[in-house]
């Protein structure tokens, strides 16, 4: 086992020697992959706000579209709104005067029924005095007819008598 931590002592003391001699080549080259690094990190750091830019003028857009689509669909249910407003106006109107001439005519033809029925009962009554006075004259002509034939009776009565 000392032959193996012997070696590795070694080992390391060589690399230690050796890689002072790189030491100056690494900084070198760690110092370009730093700065390449940080060109990588700024060129990604200017996409990504030129992306974010670009992001938020589509964004910008959309909204822009959205919100006259939206106030486009608005107007369109402000129209349909008041147009379905002046529709169900003008069918109240229009069903108030039909409901309106409905009455008027069914007051005239009433008005005209009861003149009608007045009339036939003005008709009935001078009819049925007619037919009275028709009756009365009769009766009186009946009456004047059998007192003559009474008058008649009487004097062949005291005729009878006499004989």
């Amino acid at each position: 086992m000392k032959l193996w931590n012997k070696t590795l002592l070694a080992s390391a003391i060589c690399l230690l020697i050796a890689g002072c001699d790189d030491a100056s080549k690494v900084d070198a080259n760690l110092d370009k992959a730093k700065d390449n690094a940080a060109q990588i990190k700024d060129a990604a750091s200017d996409k990504a706000s030129a992306v974010e830019k670009e992001a938020d003028k589509h964004i910008d857009a959309i909204k822009q579209e959205a919100s006259t689509q939206a106030q486009q669909l608005a107007d369109k249910a402000k129209a349909i709104k008041a147009e379905a407003d002046n529709k169900a106006a003008s069918l109240s109107e229009e069903a108030k005067n039909k409901a309106d001439a409905i009455k008027a005519d069914a007051k005239q033809k009433s008005d005209q029924i009861v003149q009608q029925a007045s009339q036939i009962k003005d008709n009935a009554i001078a009819g049925a005095n007619t037919l009275a006075s028709d009756a009365a004259g009769q009766a009186k002509e009946i009456k004047d007819s059998i007192q003559p034939k009474e008058s008649d009776v009487q004097p062949q009565a005291g005729n009878s008598q006499q004989q």
